[in-house]
């Protein structure tokens, strides 16, 4: 995951540099901006959490509320599963696989199918994935990740406006390891 987490910074800082001049400087400002965001969102909430930690290179931040010391880590070949709650700064919820929290957050949807996440490959956001590779098996953790690693620019169907920092809490349910690779690394 360390590869994958390389990976994804390469290719984002490459976005930036194709970028025209001016653009690179506004990505930029809303980068600090963000990071100001999450710096004031840190100093006045009262989320309670025994570990924290902000990766230098992105910005991301983790809050640990539980660890599990399974010492049980992905790897880019694995699947995970995930129960999340994603939620802008003012803590509006704009999306969860659990059931009872969309319930109360009147989005409840009889169609969908609220059980874990399974992310067996890259399609998801940078920092969701960022988050998710510095995490064991059982552990639970709040994330704020910065615009850039999440939909930057653009806004999401309705519900997340363009440049909105994002928050995941994160329940890492199971890592399933993938045997081929197993297989071959022994």
């Amino acid at each position: 995951m360390k590869l994958l987490h390389h990976i994804l910074l390469t290719a984002l800082l490459a976005g930036l540099f194709v970028s025209c001049i001016k653009d690179q400087e506004t990505q930029l400002e809303i980068y600090q901006k963000d990071l100001k965001k999450i710096e004031d969102y840190l100093a006045t909430t009262d989320y309670q959490y025994i570990k924290k930690e902000q990766d230098a290179s992105t910005g991301i931040v983790m809050l640990w509320d539980s660890l599990s010391y399974s010492g049980v880590k992905a790897n880019g070949a694995d699947t995970l599963k995930v129960n999340y709650v994603g939620r802008l700064l003012d803590e509006t919820v704009f999306d969860t696989n659990i059931e009872a929290v969309a319930r109360e957050n009147g989005m409840y949807n009889s169609d969908r199918n609220y059980a874990p996440l399974e992310v067996y490959n890259q399609k998801y956001l940078p920092g969701f994935l960022i988050a998710l590779s510095k995490m064991e098996k059982g552990d639970r953790a709040r994330v704020l990740i910065p615009s850039l690693y999440a939909y930057g620019n653009r806004e999401y169907q309705g519900r997340i406006p363009a440049n909105a920092v994002l928050i995941f809490d994160l329940d890492l349910r199971d890592v399933i390891k993938n045997e081929e690779e197993t297989t071959t690394e022994e």
